[in-house]
């Protein structure tokens, strides 16, 4: 199995930068259709690797006919499934409630991540990980969110799909290294696509202009973090990325209250520490591991 790089590692970090982003970006995209969004961000980011290709002068179909169909299939579930799942959730489940099922899945990447690649699960990543998700509990808690009284809603089934569709296509791209990043540029438009026409059967409305420019913008940012994504799963350490994904929903918090579209609070700040927390014990414990054999 090839040693896997810090470099890899840090492309996982940069799309979970840009992730953050997602969040202001949607509060100032005020009127897109959640379908109209994915449809519009999918294809923007397919046409950024049609022309990277061709600024590049490169023909990836060598490097696409290696890609099994299966692969591109699982593509399309970890990526337009997410996506849309994650609309399901929310509009059909309280929304503080499907986004704390929603992010489980970074414990689901540190997990699924590690038995893709026959590796060991060190105590260090299991703590990480409910460090982490205990971290985006008590930032959801701050903003209204009870479990006392859960009632199962169609919404929370989706959320479950949302967060494993994503987890599973990772621990499987993280054990897949060899075949190429390229083929998201595919996976993109097939996404693209699907979501366009049920936003076309939908029948819903045509959004603003300037909110369709800010999606259009930012969509080539969200291409550029899949990619990073991918990179950092297939060369970088899966898990350690898996823990630094519980920074997203954080940091997308912190960029609302600078943009004061939200206020910071107490829970916002333990939530941080919570996570920092998480992410210290997982590279510590990680340095205080000595490779063998």
């Amino acid at each position: 199995m090839e040693k896997r790089s810090g470099l890899g590692t840090l492309g996982g970090l940069v799309s979970v930068l840009i992730w953050s982003l997602t969040a202001p970006v949607m509060a100032l995209a005020v009127g897109v259709d959640p379908f109209l969004y994915v449809a519009l961000g999918d294809g923007v980011g397919a046409l950024a690797f049609v022309v990277l290709w061709i600024l590049r002068r490169e023909n990836p179909l060598p490097e696409l006919r290696v890609v099994p169909l299966w692969f591109y299939g699982l593509g399309l579930i970890g990526i337009g499934l997410h996506n849309t799942t994650w609309v399901a959730a929310v509009q059909n489940a309280p929304l503080l409630e499907a986004t704390l099922i929603i992010y489980t899945w970074p414990l689901l990447v540190i997990v699924l991540t590690t038995i893709s690649l026959k590796q060991k699960l060190r105590w260090y990543h299991l703590v990480a990980g409910i460090f982490g998700l205990a971290g985006i509990a008590v930032l959801l808690a701050g903003r209204g969110l009870t479990l006392g009284q859960v009632a199962l809603m169609p919404g929370h089934g989706w959320a479950v799909v949302c967060s494993l569709s994503w987890s599973v296509f990772s621990a499987v791209s993280a054990r897949y290294s060899y075949l190429s990043s390229k083929f998201l540029g595919v996976v993109f438009l097939m996404s693209s696509l699907i979501n366009g026409l049920i936003w076309l059967l939908l029948g819903a409305p045509p959004a603003p202009a300037f909110s369709l420019t800010i999606v259009g913008v930012a969509s080539l940012g969200f291409a550029l973090s899949y990619a990073a994504w991918d990179f950092g799963m297939k060369h970088g350490n899966a898990q350690m990325i898996g823990v630094l994904s519980f920074l997203t929903p954080v940091l997308s918090a912190v960029c609302l209250v600078a943009l004061g579209q939200a206020e910071p609070t107490i829970s916002l700040f333990i939530a941080m520490g919570l996570v920092l927390f998480g992410i210290g014990t997982a590279r510590f414990g990680q340095a205080g591991i000595r490779p063998t054999g």
